[in-house]
């Protein structure tokens, strides 16, 4: 990777915006932990010169926020190219930005190197990213993850693979959660062995909702929203009868199905986030994690990222799994690219412009200085205007597409507008 080297050059540009912040509140009270955060992918911002990504640094480092790398790929470089020869180089690159970002690091302990799946020693083939390690290896993976647990000892929180890649049983027609569960347990263990005071989350599954008529693994989960997959369901169900501990449970999604997209409208469909949360809180008993989560945009032309009507989807996303008691959400690469179409904080930068900040990030930002469990999400007139009410400030958003006047306000809000108020 080509990147930049950042460390001192972010640590100058962000003391300006950083005076007077402090992840201790007014009492003196050490905050509580963001419940938003982003996970870095291929490109962020420490892959640009530093005076082009101005906007992305600061705005990470507004306020402490999770940030999440994947251990290879996604931004980082193969850890481990031959067994017991290993390159953190990029690695320790991302968790740099995340340290002069003042980021809350999580690692999501995915991508074996090939020597792990039937590959050669010293060499990459990263169309092979997806391929879950052998079960000879799956050792090896774990001891690879326990290194990586050491080496970082300000990572506190570690999502075990991710959506169950490479581990698709075709001929039975459902995931392989027997050697999903074999493998955590080895990397459960090999983790908590080296860093005791490491919080560990699974099993990262990918809960597809259909509709109606489109599933052949219909489940009793649904609503207007679709229909979540039984398949996905006993993933859970297995993982959490057969694993060895686990301090928090770890999904993603999206709000339309996957047959028929949308079956009713974008902003209803994010309570799919709040029922599914609170079913997984009851069955489950652990903190709900959404790894990923993608609000679908209507059909039709994709809002642009600079238009404010995704921003305000996603936030509506967040309140719906925010009541539902979900405990954190990751927003899914907070720079921008056409293969992503769910809002990001920032542009890519080029030749000729830098990175420039995205309706979400101002909401983004609050919502990490302001959130947590227990703040109060208001829908009022008949879901027309949702209003997240902090100990201070009020983000209050238009969910429609025109101008509106909200409750308790003088001035209209123009659609998918979103306001920050103090509270009265």
């Amino acid at each position: 990777m080509n990147r930049a080297r950042i460390a001192g050059v972010v640590a100058v540009l962000l003391a300006a915006a950083l005076t007077g912040c402090s992840p201790t509140s007014s009492t003196g009270i050490p905050a509580p932990e963001p419940v938003v955060g982003v996970t870095h992918t291929q490109d962020s911002a420490d892959d640009y010169p530093a005076g082009q990504v101005i906007a992305a640094t600061t705005t990470l480092a507004r306020h402490p926020m999770l940030q999440n790398q994947y251990l290879m790929g996604w931004g980082a470089d193969n850890p481990e190219p031959s067994p017991g020869v290993f390159d953190w180089t990029s690695l320790d690159q991302r968790m740099n930005l995340i340290k002069q970002t003042r980021g809350v690091p999580v690692l999501t302990l995915a991508g074996a190197p090939d020597w792990m799946k039937g590959g050669s020693a010293g060499t990459t083939d990263w169309s092979r990213l997806n391929t879950a390690p052998t079960r000879a290896h799956y050792g090896d993976f774990a001891a690879l993850a326990a290194t990586a647990a050491a080496r970082y000892p300000q990572v506190r929180y570690f999502q075990v693979w991710s959506e169950l890649k490479g581990l698709y049983d075709e001929a039975a027609n459902r995931w392989d959660y027997e050697a999903y569960t074999e493998i955590y347990n080895m990397i459960y263990d090999a983790v908590k062995k080296v860093r005791p005071d490491a919080l560990v989350g699974g099993p990262y599954v990918v809960l597809d909702t259909w509709s109606a008529a489109g599933t052949s693994a219909p489940s009793a989960l649904s609503g207007p929203w679709g229909v979540v997959d039984q398949r996905a369901l006993d993933v859970i169900d297995y993982w959490n009868a057969h694993k060895h501990g686990a301090d928090f449970l770890v999904v993603d999604g999206s709000s339309g199905t996957r047959d028929a997209g949308l079956t009713t409208d974008a902003f209803r469909a994010t309570a799919m986030f709040g029922t599914v949360s609170r079913w997984l809180r009851v069955r489950v008993g652990l903190p709900v994690w959404w790894a990923e989560f993608y609000p679908t945009q209507p059909g039709g032309p994709q809002w642009s990222q600079e238009s404010p009507a995704p921003a305000a989807l996603s936030v509506a996303a967040v309140a719906q799994a925010l009541r539902g008691g979900a405990a954190r959400l990751l927003l899914w690469q907070p720079q921008a690219s056409a293969d992503v179409p769910s809002a990001a904080l920032w542009t890519t930068p080029t030749a000729n412009s830098d990175a420039a900040l995205l309706p979400l990030s101002v909401a983004w930002t609050w919502l990490a200085a302001n959130v947590d469990t227990r703040t109060t999400i208001d829908y009022s007139p008949a879901g027309t205007v949702l209003k997240i009410i902090a100990d201070r400030e009020v983000l209050t958003v238009n969910l429609t597409a025109g101008e509106l006047i909200p409750p308790g306000q003088s001035a209209p809000l123009p659609a998918y507008g979103m306001l920050i108020t103090p509270r009265r």
